[in-house]
C-alpha cells in the first residue's frame, strides 16, 4: 500500500493545478489552523500538531516524543513552521491544498511532504516548550509503518524511501538507509541526508546541490557528474566514491574521508 502510494499519488504542484486543484488562501489557511490540530504524516514523520492563534506550535510524534516551535503563514499564502528540536531548528514553508478528506503539504520545490488530516485530538500540554530531551531524534521516521492493521517490513519501508528519494528536494533523510539505492539523476536538492547510509548507491548525475551529508556514509558511491554544490560533507565517508566530473564547488569536506575517492576532473574543487 506504502509503495502504490509513493507511486500513484499526484506529487508535486504541477499534478494538482492541472487537474484543476487550487491551494488555499491566507485566510482559509487561518481558519484551518487557528488553534486547531492536524494530524501530519509523510515518509519520515508521523505526528499530531496544534496550531496556536499566537503562533507557537505544540507536536506530538507517534513515539510520544514532543517538540514545540512556531508557525506562521507568510506574504506568499504558505504555512512556515519551524520546530525547536526537529529538523534542527530549520523553518520551512509549504503551499497547501485541499484534497477530498485531508490537506497535502508541497514543499518550495513544489515537492508533495506531508499529508494532513484534521483532528480535535489533544497534543498533550501545549505549554510544554523545552520538554524533549537531549536524546530525541531529528529524524521522526516510526520503527513501524503501519497502515491499518499492516505493519511494512524493514525492506519494504526503504523501497518506499528509495522511490521518494528519486524527486524528493527539501525532504528529510537523515539516518535512513539508502546503501545500494538505484537513484541515477535523483533531485534531492536541499534535503537532509545527515547519517544517512548510502554506501554502494548510485547517485550519477543526481541534483543534491545544498544538501546536508555530514557523518553520511557514501563509501563506494557513484556521484559520477552529480551536483554536489554547496554540500555539507562535513564528517562523511566517501572512501572509494566516484566523483568524476562532479560539481562540488562551495561543498564542505571538513573531516570527511576522501580515501581512495576518485576525484578527476571534478568542477570547483578547491
Amino acid at each position: 500500500m506504502l509503495l502504490l502510494f509513493v507511486a500513484c499519488a499526484p506529487v508535486t504542484t504541477k499534478q494538482f493545478l492541472e487537474a484543476g486543484k487550487t491551494a488555499l488562501t491566507e485566510k482559509q489557511l487561518h481558519e484551518l489552523l487557528d488553534d486547531h490540530s492536524l494530524h501530519l504524516t509523510a515518509i519520515d514523520f508521523d505526528a499530531q500538531l496544534r496550531y496556536q492563534s499566537n503562533g507557537h506550535l505544540v507536536a506530538t510524534s507517534l513515539q510520544g516524543v514532543k517538540d514545540t516551535g512556531k508557525w506562521s503563514v507568510d506574504s506568499e499564502g504558505r504555512v512556515c513552521m519551524k520546530f525547536d528540536k526537529w529538523y534542527y531548528g530549520d523553518q520551512k514553508c509549504y503551499t497547501v491544498f485541499p484534497d477530498k478528506e485531508t490537506f497535502v503539504f508541497f514543499t518550495a520545490n513544489g515537492a508533495r511532504y506531508y499529508t494532513a488530516t484534521a483532528t480535535s485530538t489533544s497534543t498533550g500540554d501545549q505549554t510544554g516548550a523545552g520538554q524533549s530531551s537531549a536524546s530525541d531524534s531529528n529524524s521522526l521516521l516510526p520503527n513501524r509503518v503501519t497502515a491499518g492493521e499492516t505493519v511494512f517490513s524493514d525492506a519494504e519501508k526503504k523501497l518506499a524511501l528509495i522511490s521518494l528519494a528519486r524527486d524528493c528536494p527539501d525532504c528529510n533523510f537523515a539516518g535512513v538507509d539508502l546503501s545500494g539505492a538505484q537513484l541515477v539523476g535523483a533531485n534531492l536538492a536541499g534535503a537532509d541526508l545527515s547519517r544517512a547510509n548510502l554506501e554502494s548507491s548510485n547517485l550519477r548525475q543526481a541534483n543534491l546541490a545544498g544538501a546536508k551529508l555530514s557523518g553520511a556514509r557514501l563509501s563506494g558511491s557513484n556521484l559520477a557528474g552529480a551536483d554536489l554544490s554547496d554540500c555539507d560533507f562535513s564528517g562523511a565517508d566517501l572512501s572509494g566514491a566516484n566523483l568524476v566530473r562532479a560539481t562540488i564547488a562551495g561543498a564542505k569536506f571538513q573531516g570527511a574521508n576522501l580515501l581512495g575517492a576518485h576525484l578527476e576532473q571534478t568542477k570547483g574543487l578547491q
